[in-house]
C-alpha cells in the first residue's frame, strides 16, 4: 500500500515538473517573441497588440487550468460545439465582419484586435478527431464508419479556409487530422485514398494561384529571378549568413531595414539568425523540440484515449508549425505563409497558442480516469501493413 501511494506521489511530482517545463518554455517564447517583434518593426503599435495578446493567452491559460469546473470531460462534452461554433466563425469572415489582409479574407474585426478563425479550426479538429475516436474506438478500423464521418468535419474546415484563401492553415488542418486518426488506430490504407485525393487537390490549388506557382519556383531554384520570386528567399538566407554563428547584435539587422519583407511574421527566424546568430536559432530550435518532447513523453503515460490523442496532437502541432517556418527560412521548404509559434507577430496565434499550452497542462495535471489506447504500439514501426 505504501509503495503504491509513494508511486503515485512520485508520478504528481513527475507531471507538475512537466506542466512547469512546458509553461515556462511558452513564456521564455512569448516574450522573446515579444522583444524580436521590436526588435525587427521599431514599431511600438505592434508591440503593444502583441502584449495585449499575449495577456489574453495568459488568462485564457490560468483560467482554463486553475478553473476546477473546466475538466477534461467538460471539455470532451464541448467539443460538438466548438465545431459548430468554429465553423460559423469561418463563415462570418465572408459576411460585413470580415477583414482581408494580404489578398485573404480570414479575419474578423472585433474592435481592439482582429480574430482568424482558421488558428483555431486547428485546436478543433484535434479535439474533435480524439473525441471521435475515443466514442467509435471499436469501428475506428472500418472505413465507411470510422473514418469518412471525421474526415466530412475536416473536409469543411479545410474547404472554408482555402477559400479565404489559405492553403497554408488548410493543409495544416488537413494533416493534424491525419497524425491524430493514424495515431488513434486508423489502418493506413484507409487514409490512401484521402492521401490521393489531397494531392491532386493541392496540385491544382497551386497551380490556380500564380503566387503559389511563384513560391513553388523560388523553393526550386530563387536565384533564377533574384528581383522577382526569389527575392525573400535570397534575403532570408543573406540574413542568415551575416548572422554567422553569434549575430551581428540584438537590434542590429541590416536585412529588415531595407530589403527583408515579412520580416515580423513568416521571416522572423532569418532575424532571429542574423542578430543572434547559430546560437539565437539553435536555441530557439531546442526550445521548441524540448516542448514537443514533454509533451509526447507525457502522452505516452496517458491511458485515456482521448487525453492521450489530444495531448500527442497538440505537442505535435506547436512543433510542426516552428519546424515548418524556420525551414522555409532556410529554404528547406517552400514558402507557406505559416508563421513562427509564440514568436512571430500575430495576435490570434499567440492567444490560440496559449490556449493549447493550457490543454496540454490541463490533461498533464488533472488525475486520469479510465484506460484505453496504447500509444506506444502505434509509434512503432509496424512489422506488416494494417488492413
Amino acid at each position: 500500500m505504501s509503495k503504491s501511494r509513494s508511486e503515485n506521489k512520485k508520478n504528481i511530482s513527475n507531471y507538475s515538473i512537466s506542466s512547469k517545463a512546458i509553461f515556462y518554455i511558452s513564456l521564455i517564447l512569448s516574450l522573446f517573441g515579444i522583444l524580436m517583434v521590436y526588435s525587427a518593426t521599431f514599431n511600438m503599435n505592434f508591440v503593444i497588440k502583441q502584449i495585449i495578446a499575449f495577456i489574453i493567452g495568459l488568462f485564457i491559460y490560468f483560467i482554463i487550468t486553475l478553473n476546477k469546473k473546466i475538466t477534461v470531460d467538460f471539455i470532451k462534452k464541448s467539443v460538438p460545439w466548438l465545431v459548430l461554433i468554429n465553423i460559423a466563425l469561418l463563415i462570418l469572415v465572408f459576411t460585413p465582419l470580415g477583414v482581408e489582409v494580404n489578398g485573404a479574407r480570414g479575419w474578423i474585426n472585433l474592435g481592439i484586435i482582429t480574430f482568424q478563425p482558421s488558428e483555431l479550426s486547428k485546436i478543433v479538429i484535434i479535439l474533435y478527431t480524439a473525441y471521435f475516436i475515443e466514442n467509435k474506438i471499436d469501428i475506428i478500423k472500418d472505413f465507411k464508419k470510422g473514418f469518412v464521418a471525421p474526415f466530412v468535419i475536416m473536409l469543411i474546415l479545410a474547404f472554408l479556409i482555402e477559400i479565404e484563401p489559405d492553403l497554408g492553415n488548410s493543409t495544416i488542418v488537413a494533416l493534424l487530422f491525419l497524425v491524430t486518426m493514424f495515431v488513434g488506430g486508423t489502418p493506413i490504407w484507409h487514409m490512401l485514398p484521402l492521401f490521393i485525393f489531397s494531392f491532386i487537390a493541392f496540385i491544382f490549388l497551386v497551380l490556380t494561384k500564380s503566387y503559389r506557382i511563384k513560391r513553388f519556383l523560388a523553393f526550386i531554384d530563387p536565384f533564377k529571378d533574384p528581383l522577382g520570386y526569389g527575392y525573400n528567399i535570397i534575403q532570408s538566407l543573406i540574413a542568415h549568413a551575416k548572422g554567422g554563428i553569434l549575430g551581428v547584435g540584438f537590434g542590429n539587422s541590416l536585412q529588415k531595414q531595407y530589403y527583408l519583407p515579412e520580416k515580423h511574421t513568416d521571416f522572423i527566424y532569418s532575424i532571429i539568425g542574423e542578430e543572434l546568430g547559430l546560437i539565437g536559432n539553435l536555441f530557439i530550435l531546442f526550445l521548441f523540440f524540448a516542448l514537443f518532447s514533454i509533451g509526447i513523453h507525457n502522452s505516452l503515460r496517458q491511458t485515456n484515449t482521448f487525453r492521450k490523442l489530444v495531448l500527442f496532437s497538440l505537442s505535435f502541432m506547436i512543433f510542426f508549425q516552428a519546424a515548418v517556418n524556420m525551414g522555409v527560412t532556410l529554404s528547406l521548404l517552400p514558402a507557406t505563409g505559416i508563421t513562427l509559434p509564440f514568436i512571430s507577430y500575430g495576435g490570434t496565434s499567440m492567444i490560440i497558442n496559449w490556449l493549447a499550452v493550457a490543454l496540454i497542462n490541463k490533461i498533464i495535471n488533472e488525475p486520469e480516469k479510465e484506460e484505453s489506447l496504447d500509444i506506444k504500439r502505434k509509434l512503432q514501426f509496424p512489422t506488416s501493413i494494417p488492413l
